[in-house]
């Protein structure tokens, strides 16, 4: 009797440890897999959201406040289809340019979206927040929460609230051209 006492005490340990390292295992393949799907839907959303028409025809920075700006409230863009002289008058010291990119915000927020969504795992819960896309210079942050159910069990998986979320990946990506 001793040994079968031994024997049942050792194969409930082996299952627990293989439960243990299940849960452990998804956590970080999880963490992984994320991260990797938002960084490279984030750079091909950016390379979709790239304005051609912009890039070939160019387009007018108009600002107040020189050349170095910390946000999009500081300078304004406007495409070279729709210059009239009235426009950049009173649009303050502007200058055209000429092969730089520029991204669309809402062609950007589609694309990452979509890419997104067709690569998700559908037994996790996700809350993508596109926390800012500037257009010119390209910059944009995405920060995606995964909610892993193996973790914490909560009745409504559906409202989103801080510590319900196990995995958080943050990308910010800024749009270059090497010369």
């Amino acid at each position: 009797m001793k040994t079968a006492a031994w024997m049942i005490f050792i194969f409930v340990m082996g299952i627990a440890g293989i439960v243990i390292i299940n849960i452990f295992g998804n956590i970080t393949t999880t963490n992984q897999q994320d991260y990797t799907l938002v960084k490279n839907a984030t750079e091909a959303a950016m390379y979709d959201a790239i304005d051609i028409a912009s890039y070939r025809s160019g387009f007018y920075l108009c600002s107040t406040e020189g050349t170095t700006f910390t946000s999009t409230s500081q300078y304004q863009l406007i495409l070279n289809k729709d210059v009239d002289e009235n426009t950049l008058a009173n649009s303050g010291d502007c200058k055209l340019v000429v092969g730089e990119f520029k991204i669309s915000a809402d062609v950007f927020s589609e694309s990452i979206l979509r890419r997104f969504a067709s690569n998700i795992n559908n037994s996790k819960s996700y809350k993508v927040t596109i926390q800012e896309v500037i257009e010119y210079p390209p910059k944009v942050s995405v920060r995606v929460d995964t909610y892993n159910s193996y973790n914490n069990k909560i009745e409504n998986t559906e409202t989103f609230e801080t510590g319900d979320f196990t995995i958080r990946n943050q990308v910010d990506g800024i749009l270059e051209k090497k010369d």
